[in-house]
């Protein structure tokens, strides 16, 4: 038996990429579908961001690694790309990626309300400041991510202004961050949807663990088959995808609804802001983070 997939040498395979920037999240996703346990993304000296994933050693290396050479192929395809990312394989001791992904981890301090903390982590909450305790199970988002924390930054910014009552929608859920960040900022009734089904249980399991309930509709959905009206519209996601749900996020925002749109790129960010523009929105606010954007947007009245 291959030593890298026999769990008594406790070895973890871990493969390194270093994709363009506007495959992150697609590789992030697929890496975890692959049965990565743990990901890390790492700052390069030449400004990119590096994907380290660790693998559990009862999986299929030659399976992993065909999967892997198949999907990278794909995305030369569907990104214009001139050849794909090089994948580095290697062996790492067990014990090492046991804890060294949680390096780093630290408590985010969101504007002056919301703060979330890895369970791992301590931390002393003043007076009217609201704990998010989250674990990023096999769910993207731990508030670390630029684009997850210029969301987070949005919301609790709108949280100022009023909450109560206000209707959420939280496109794209992933591990729950948003959702239950505006239960907890007062926001409510809340709706999280998601196409994976996988990522339900990391989200009631994140629920669970911060005594939170007030999600009337946790659901595998997609916008088009939503209905309804919300007053703020969360969806971090893609340029892409934010693209082609344009119509559907505008249609399901009440009038004068907030939609809080991330996962951009600086280079992503004007063409999907002239995309909701042209269905009746305007832009209010735009943060940036890194080389990323985040507008919040308001339907007309």
């Amino acid at each position: 038996m291959n030593p890298i997939q026999d769990p008594k040498t406790k070895a973890w395979p871990e493969v390194v990429l270093t994709p363009p920037m506007d495959t992150l999240d697609a590789f992030s996703a697929f890496l975890f579908d692959l049965g990565a346990a743990s990901l890390i993304e790492e700052d390069t000296p030449s400004g990119q961001t590096r994907i380290r994933a660790g693998f559990p050693p009862h999986l299929d290396l030659d399976d992993m690694k065909r999967r892997l050479d198949s999907f990278l192929n794909e995305l030369v395809e569907i990104f214009g790309l001139d050849a794909p990312p090089e994948a580095q394989w290697g062996v790492v001791p067990q014990g090492d990626w046991a804890e060294k992904w949680k390096e780093g981890l630290e408590p985010v301090a969101i504007g002056s309300r919301l703060v979330i903390k890895p369970s791992w982590r301590t931390f002393e909450a003043r007076e009217g400041q609201k704990v998010l305790e989250l674990d990023p199970g096999l769910a993207f988002g731990t508030g670390q991510h630029a684009t997850t924390r210029m969301c987070l930054e949005l919301l609790e910014a709108q949280s100022h202004k009023g909450a109560k009552g206000l209707r959420v929608l939280d496109v794209g859920t992933g591990s729950g961050i948003l959702a239950m960040a505006a239960l907890l900022l007062g926001f409510g009734p809340v709706t999280a949807i998601d196409n994976d089904p996988d990522v339900l249980p990391v989200v009631r399991e994140n629920m669970e663990r911060n005594g939170l309930e007030g999600i009337p509709h946790l659901a595998v959905a997609e916008p088009g088959s939503m209905t309804g009206m919300y007053d703020v519209i969360l969806a971090n996601l893609t340029a892409g995808v934010l693209l082609a749900v344009a119509q559907d996020l505008v249609r399901l925002a009440a009038p004068g609804g907030i939609l809080i749109l991330s996962g951009l790129l600086d280079t992503q960010v004007d063409d999907v802001v002239r995309a909701y523009q042209a269905l009746g929105c305007r832009e209010e606010e735009r943060r940036y983070q890194d080389e990323w954007s985040a507008p919040r947007l308001v339907k007309a009245s």
